[in-house]
């Protein structure tokens, strides 16, 4: 499967194969994520790595090992904004482009970026989304047979709500876009299983796969897919309510929350009546 989420959180927090560094062309330690990254992966070490490549040029990017850090790192060398009359877009796209084929061409199957060139380059933050949500779906559609997960990470809430927003509106009704922004708790020791008998078409098993986030504060769920099961969590408190088996005759598990303090119902017949309504909202 092809995934995208956006994580706020520091990107040296992140447990990727690759973790992409938003690089100098001379592959010099600088600040920021960068520095943070150098630091992270152990300076020294890191450093050694990139004077034996040299440079880079702006608009595409090189990998050394991660050491302390993560498997790989990918230096990509984004554009300094000069108000976009100077290929600053193309160069852009062609970082994330080329960080994708690196993670490609070493066998990794995970992938952490920042939001290239919006730091002390200058990009439009909104710009820079956008260009970095059109270069990983092209890329996605161009090799739909790898399996890969995307992950953004970022630290400030209206870069992570531009992303979103950039992400979604791009990829959402092709690939599985997922925020981790909600503090999403485990389902507790007190549940009870039951057994839904259901099935879904192709269609709503795409939509299942694609989860559910809230679009207004008045929306009540969460939802996303890890492996066959189904999550579906309450968006105010984080509490787990339901998980879902699936299972191919139809008949699928679910463990349905009995804590008394995060969920009221105790009743199964009226569990599956509602879970059969909110599965049909989720799956529309």
């Amino acid at each position: 499967m092809q995934t995208v989420s956006i994580r706020k959180t520091s990107i040296t927090n992140l447990k990727t194969e690759i973790i992409v560094n938003a690089a100098n062309s001379r592959l010099l330690q600088g600040s920021g994520v960068c520095g943070y990254i150098f630091r992270a992966a152990g300076a020294e070490k890191l450093q050694e790595a990139c004077y034996k490549i040299g440079s880079c040029p702006t608009g595409s990017a090189v990998i050394t090992p991660g050491f302390d850090l993560c498997p790989y790192i990918v230096h990509a060398v984004g554009p300094v904004w000069n108000g976009g009359n100077n290929h600053e877009q193309q160069q852009l796209y062609n970082c994330y482009q080329k960080a994708m084929e690196l993670a490609k061409e070493n066998q990794c199957r995970s992938i952490g970026f920042p939001l290239i060139s919006a730091g002390i380059y200058g990009y439009p933050k909104d710009k820079a989304w956008k260009t970095a949500a059109q270069a990983i779906y092209h890329w996605f559609k161009l090799n739909q047979e790898y399996d890969i997960a995307v992950e953004f990470a970022v630290l400030e809430e209206e870069i992570y709500r531009l992303g979103f927003e950039a992400v979604f509106d791009t990829m959402s009704e092709h690939y599985k876009v997922s925020s981790t922004d909600w503090d999403l708790a485990r389902m507790p020791r007190q549940y009870e299983t039951f057994t839904l008998e259901r099935a879904f078409s192709r269609q709503q098993m795409e939509k299942l796969y694609l989860g559910y986030l809230p679009g207004t504060p008045e929306d009540r769920w969460v939802s996303y897919m890890e492996g066959n099961a189904l999550f579906i969590h309450r968006s105010r408190t984080g509490h787990c309510i339901y998980i879902i088996q699936f299972r191919p005759n139809n008949e699928h598990i679910v463990n349905v929350n009995r804590n008394p303090e995060q969920y009221k119902c105790t009743d199964i017949e009226e569990d599956r009546e509602r879970l059969n309504k909110l599965l049909d909202m989720l799956s529309r």
